[in-house]
């Protein structure tokens, strides 16, 4: 068995841990991955002391070596945590998520919180519920779990968190969450709107005042007809206009457009 390269890493601390659990109970990496249901070659890197297992795993090796998981679970925190130059921005609980972004950190927290289960576990998962939440796939947990995806319903959020073994009395909680800031982002989106149309109305308006025309009824769009009327004291007619058709005719008031300033 080739020596653990950094022995008081905490991720060599586990893999000694695991060693000897493996040792005490007598057992072969066969053995242990024939219990756990893996390849030899896992059970070796995970005693390896240079790959961490995912936490899912050591609890497994824990289990059949009848190691303290509790314990175990400690060395594998702190191992993951080590190898981090800074530490990683914490979620806020879901009553306080206020955005997606936010929401799409506490989703990946959930991944990381469940040992950081693989793209093909993930899927295995959901598609035991296939038929309450339909499938997710492994290009859409890995997506979300990335954060470069939104939830976009309730059954992808739950077949999620499904794949995070999320206990199912928690799902009406993200349910709520998810409800939240779609509506806080469909009114965000709507003040956008608001205020971009706001600045159109302006523009258009001083557009037209520049052009010798006042306003005669709020901007409805390029296309509407506008009613306008003329500032000089010749014409002062009322006319209508589409402001698309204006700003490319380059024209002020069509009544006068031949008549001398």
């Amino acid at each position: 068995m080739a020596p653990i390269p950094h022995p008081k890493t905490w991720k060599g601390r586990l893999a000694a841990a695991l060693r000897a659990g493996r040792s005490a109970l007598a057992l072969t990496r066969q053995q242990v991955a024939e219990k756990v249901g893996t390849s030899v070659g896992t059970i070796q890197r995970a005693e390896s002391g240079r790959a961490l297992p995912t936490l899912q795993m050591a609890h497994a090796i824990a289990v059949v070596c009848q190691l303290d998981r509790d314990r175990i679970e400690s060395l594998w925190r702190k191992a993951s945590q080590s190898g981090r130059k800074q530490p990683a921005p914490r979620a806020r609980p879901p009553a306080q998520i206020l955005n997606s972004a936010e929401l799409g950190l506490a989703l990946r927290q959930l991944w990381q919180m469940n040992g950081c289960p693989s793209l093909d576990e993930m899927e295995r998962r959901s598609k035991a519920r296939i038929r309450e939440f339909g499938s997710l796939s492994r290009s859409t947990a890995w997506r979300i779990r990335e954060r470069d995806q939104s939830v976009v319903s309730k059954k992808q959020l739950f077949a999620y968190l499904v794949a995070c073994e999320v206990p199912e009395k928690r799902f009406p909680l993200w349910a709520e969450t998810w409800h939240r800031v779609r509506q806080a982002e469909s009114r965000r989106a709507a003040q956008s709107d608001a205020r971009q149309w706001a600045l159109t109305a302006a523009e258009a308006e001083r557009r037209v005042r520049e052009a010798g025309l006042v306003p005669e009824e709020p901007f409805r769009g390029g296309t509407v007809p506008w009613t306008v009327r003329c500032r000089r004291r010749s014409c002062r007619q009322v006319s209508r206009i589409r402001y698309a058709a204006f700003i490319a005719s380059g024209l002020g008031c069509r009544i006068c457009a031949g008549q001398p300033a």
